[in-house]
């Protein structure tokens, strides 16, 4: 027998409370259509009464807090040693941008299929395979070979890296949702350190040994994967989130398979045409860039179709925009920032390595860590300010807003590594701010049971803005500088005796500090006049790369201004308790004089 209760989940929006079998601790709230959207054994919490959280929570917090540092050093440790890798067991530089975007590819993918199957039927398994085939990942490239090796162990990592979506909502889920901002802020924070960990310890430690140190990078990530693994393995068993019935066969075929494929055959090859799109041995003008592009785009337009008209209950299930407008607006602004980030992570990168430092030292690394490390000052404020006031929106503003002025100071700097420096410091203000709040709205603006879904597609939106955002970028730059360079060198060094006919082993000089031997009648004059062409070229190339997407992070401010603040989700209500008997439930008994009433309101509504 089912006993009906109608509840208001958010003063706006009616809902209807299920209790199964006439107890509290299986019940469950169900929409307008008499679907589930909060997870199970979570109805009757008081949201005004203060919760106390258990060591069994804190340990799974602290573990996707890890989690997160280990996802933040797998995409910077392999990217900022790809040319010790190459340079220690060979390759070119087609092999490596693949040990970057071997990763990058499959997590966009993986991540929304995680998620919905972990929503619906269980998170323990698809984390602990996840974590298990991540040190499998690790083991396949630390002793790779070959440079093929070490791309085999990063498209393994990239499968996995999918998991991160479940591990921001996971931290979120456990916990109280009054503590939301704090729980994104302290999960990012600790992402963060890694980026020192990443660009510092493995840069010295490849240079200790520049046969076999960049091993030390999948090393590490082997410890990390390691503790990830038997942590969860031992001390992550959460109860069931819905009613399920029938075997696993019975519950795979109920599982979104159509919309899975399409995802897929949009999606790989979208990513893939991007990626050989920026390497600039390839370009666009090669069918490698824009055949696979054309063909992804198709697929992703029809698996977008396929979600909006062909079902209502695929990975894109229509729940989850049932809130209003801020989640379709938070994956838009999520693009953007996820294609800011990327410009940051390797445009900003490669003008230091090329104009202001050499590539490779640590004062080159040191001066990518501003970005980093604000966000250790900045954060703990900031989540104060948004838990105090329930304010989401305008922080994001102002997150943006720094965006904007970061990008104008790079554009500006020029040549002045400094002052580059001091504005990437600004960008890590606006990053600080997006990453962490536009994650913690969307799970405040979507249904409790589908808060893994929308984190996943979150992360996956960014990645696939970054990607996006990235081979546009290379594109502007090169469409700058791939004729200009060459042009400028020649009408700098000719002048002072420079014979053009060696203009290819000059640059070739320039750009890899080899081969001066191999240039009849070099001289310093010439050398320095070649250096200066060049550089002011590749600033001035920067400089329009820069400028162009600044009024991406302009709308992107504009838009933040529309989001509805998610005030009335922001209490002591938890979505996701390790243990539904330990929630404190509010409700009156099943069979009650208020449950009568209910039983009434809803006869009348009917």
């Amino acid at each position: 027998m089912q006993t009906v209760h109608k509840t208001m989940a958010k003063p706006t929006t009616e809902h209807l409370e299920v209790a199964e079998n006439r107890a509290v601790h299986d019940s469950y709230v169900v929409d307008e259509n008499n679907e589930q959207i909060t997870v199970l054994g979570t109805y009757g919490q008081d949201p005004d009464e203060k919760k106390t959280i258990s060591w069994r929570t804190i340990i799974i917090f602290g573990l996707c807090a890890l989690a997160q540092m280990q996802n933040t050093y797998l995409g910077i440790a392999p990217a900022a040693n790809a040319y010790a890798i190459t340079g220690a067991i060979g390759g070119n530089s087609g092999q490596r941008i693949w040990i970057v975007q071997a990763q990058g590819v499959p997590s966009i993918v993986t991540g929304p299929i995680m998620a919905i199957v972990s929503d619906v039927y269980g998170r323990r398994w698809v984390v602990i395979l996840a974590w298990l085939l991540f040190c499998v990942s690790a083991i396949v490239s630390m002793t790779a070979k070959d440079v093929n090796g070490v791309i085999a162990g990063q498209a393994l990592a990239g499968v996995s890296a999918g998991i991160s979506g479940i591990m921001y909502a996971v931290a979120s889920e456990v916990l109280p949702s009054v503590y939301r901002a704090y729980a994104q802020t302290i999960v990012n924070v600790v992402s963060s350190a890694a980026a020192v960990i990443a660009l510092i310890g493995m840069g010295r430690a490849t240079a200790a040994d520049p046969v076999n140190g960049w091993r030390w990078v999948f090393r590490t990530m082997l410890l990390y994967d390691g503790i990830l693994l038997l942590g969860f393995f031992f001390f992550y068993h959460p109860p069931p989130r819905t009613v399920t019935t029938g075997s696993f066969w019975s519950k795979v075929k109920t599982l979104d398979w159509i919309g899975y494929f399409l995802l897929i055959a949009g999606l790989v090859p979208l990513l893939m045409g991007f990626a050989w799109s920026s390497d600039s041995t390839i370009g666009w003008h090669d069918p490698h860039s824009y055949v696979p592009v054309a063909i992804g785009f198709v697929g992703l337009i029809a698996c977008l179709l396929y979600e909006w008209k062909g079902t209502t209950r695929g990975f894109l299930d229509h729940r989850l925009f049932q809130n209003g407008r801020n989640f379709p607006l938070s994956m838009f602004l999520i693009a953007v920032e996820g294609s800011l980030f990327y410009l940051v992570n390797n445009i900003y990168s490669s003008e230091m390595n090329g104009l202001w430092a050499m590539p490779g030292t640590i004062d080159a690394n040191a001066r990518l860590l501003p970005f980093f490390l604000v966000i250790f000052v900045v954060a703990p404020i900031m989540s104060y300010y948004v838990t105090k006031r329930k304010d989401l929106k305008w922080p994001l503003t102002a997150g943006f807003t720094c965006f904007a002025i970061a990008i104008i100071g790079f554009a500006m700097s020029g040549t002045n590594g400094n002052m580059a420096t001091a504005f990437n410091a600004v960008g890590g203000i606006g990053f600080s701010a997006p990453l962490i709040l536009l994650v913690t709205l969307v799970q405040l603006s979507t249904p409790p049971l589908f808060i893994g879904i929308a984190s996943a597609l979150t992360i996956s939106v960014r990645t696939l803005g970054g990607v996006v955002g990235y081979a546009i970028a290379e594109a502007i730059y090169a469409s700058k500088t791939n004729t200009q360079i060459p042009e400028a060198i020649i009408k700098a060094t000719v002048p002072l005796g420079f014979n053009p006919q060696y203009l290819g082993q000059l640059i070739g000089f320039l750009m890899s500090g080899q081969g001066l031997d191999a240039i009849p009648g070099i001289n310093g004059r010439i050398i320095g006049a070649a250096s200066a062409a060049m550089k002011e070229t590749q600033a001035y190339g920067y400089k329009i790369t820069w400028f162009a997407f600044l009024p991406g992070a302009v709308l992107a401010a504009i838009g933040c201004a529309c989001f509805q603040n998610p005030k009335d989700r922001m209490n002591w209500i938890v979505d996701a308790p390790l243990r539904t008997e330990d929630v404190n439930h509010a409700a009156a008994p099943v069979g009650s004089d208020r449950d009568s009433a209910n039983e009434e309101k809803v006869a009348d509504m009917a």
